[in-house]
């Protein structure tokens, strides 16, 4: 089995924890996992709206920093996201998206996509504004950033998935413009999604399966996972339980991987 992981937010996403709980099982079973690492080359991020006077490579350093440690918690590989894209698509992207015109902009898509559909959840919730309202020159030049961020994690993502062919990817924040390129790109190729999302309305995760529309649900949010033993057997038997569910919910019962 061959496990692949994006979660480009390290542990702003709550989700992550139980993420790669599953992951370290699955490894510590036989499978071949690799995370697919965000290491900063994107314009945009969902991790922008926390420094409001604009991302620093500090930030971006933090951020890959979580995502080390929770990679080496579960004992699993790296690929840098940058490495799968070539400067011409870097290049060309952002050219493209620079020359559309401001009253095309909720209208253009790459590759059959909407780009407002994908970046729009993303875009409103970082500016605290209402689908409709009138953007400031600041607010479209973020946008066509999310645009950009989208199409280059496409180009990244397509090269990823066809050269690793990744069997299961585990996802987080499904919302976010970055994770809706690797889900489009996954499942073009075939490959079974599982999206983890964080709903602060009643403190749960939820795991939904791209292929067939159906979730499973848990309390179990493990913020400081890189804390825990990361040997299944240890485990208590009420974690061990969860993560035999959410294998069983995805197609992956525990007895396949062992």
């Amino acid at each position: 089995m061959k496990l692949a992981l994006f979660t480009p937010y390290g542990l702003l996403s709550r989700e992550s924890g139980l993420l790669y709980l599953v992951a370290n099982f699955l490894q510590k079973n036989g499978a071949d996992v690799v995370q697919l690492r965000c290491d900063g080359a994107q314009p945009a991020c969902s991790r922008d709206k926390l420094h409001p006077g604009g991302r620093t490579p500090f930030s971006c350093s933090e951020c890959m920093s979580e995502q080390r440690a929770l990679t080496q918690w579960a004992g699993v590989k790296t690929k840098e996201l940058s490495s799968f894209i070539v400067a011409e698509d870097v290049l060309k992207s952002a050219q493209w998206i620079s020359s559309v015109k401001s009253a095309d902009l909720f209208n253009v898509e790459f590759r059959g996509n909407n780009l407002w559909g994908v970046c729009s959840a993303e875009f409103l919730s970082r500016w605290g504004l209402e689908a409709g309202q009138e953007m400031s020159v600041q607010h479209e030049d973020n946008l066509r950033t999310l645009y950009i961020t989208y199409v280059q994690t496409c180009l990244a993502a397509e090269s990823f998935v066809s050269t690793w062919s990744p069997t299961l990817s585990l996802v987080a924040s499904p919302s976010d413009q970055a994770t809706q390129a690797y889900m489009t790109q996954a499942r073009k190729a075939g490959s079974e999604v599982a999206l983890f999302s964080y709903q602060s309305v009643d403190d749960s995760i939820v795991v939904g399966s791209l292929s067939s529309a159906e979730s499973y649900t848990t309390k179990l949010i493990l913020d400081g996972i890189t804390s825990m033993r990361n040997e299944p057997r240890t485990w208590a038997p009420e974690v061990t339980a969860v993560v035999h569910e959410l294998l069983t919910f995805i197609g992956y019962e525990p007895d396949r991987v062992l």
